[in-house]
């Protein structure tokens, strides 16, 4: 093996280190979103109602399941009372992280008869106005779903891409450079 070519091998890695582990770090930065986390802290609980839909909690308040997924703090399953509207279960949820597109929050509602509906909620424009009647309260098992911005999804992809040319050039280092 001569020296020139060690020298563009480790040049190569050194400048995937810097491209893996450094730019992204930079140009990318943001904080970690907890993922998985089920959030079923209600300490006793009955089902009432037709189909197990409402629950009757240790005040009596009445509280239904809802689920909450995507790009917020903690996201999962929670019990919340009956009149429970979007910004307070985002609020329960410990809110949307910094690169949420709150601008399309989709509910997802299903319905016994096995026809669902979709309904899209720009919670930013909720929050610049503060009109009421832009957000909808929640129904029992409803799915709200906090997508990332394209900003988020391509930071995620350059991290990805990063690491594969990371183990890339290790790979050509240990084995192909070595002819």
């Amino acid at each position: 093996m001569n020296t020139p070519r060690i020298f563009r091998a480790v040049l190569v890695t050194l400048l995937s280190l810097q491209t893996a582990l450094i730019l992204p770090t930079l140009a990318l930065a943001q904080e970690a979103t907890p993922q998985g986390i089920v959030r079923q802290h209600v300490p006793s609980i009955r089902q009432v109602g037709e189909g197990n839909q409402y629950y009757l909690g240790e005040a009596n308040e009445l509280l239904m399941r809802v689920n909450i997924w995507g790009r917020v703090e903690h996201p999962g399953q929670y019990y919340v009372p009956a009149t429970t509207d979007l910004i307070t279960l985002l609020s329960a949820a410990g809110g949307p992280t910094a690169r949420s597109r709150i601008s399309d929050v989709r509910v997802v509602r299903g319905d016994p008869l096995g026809q669902g509906e979709v309904i899209q909620v720009n919670v930013k424009r909720f929050l610049k106005t503060g009109d009421r009647r832009l957000i909808p309260d929640l129904k029992p098992e409803d799915t709200v779903i906090v997508s990332a911005t394209t900003w988020q999804l391509a930071t995620e992809i350059l991290q990805s891409g990063g690491a594969v040319a990371l183990l890339a050039n290790a790979y050509f280092f240990f084995f192909i450079a070595k002819e």
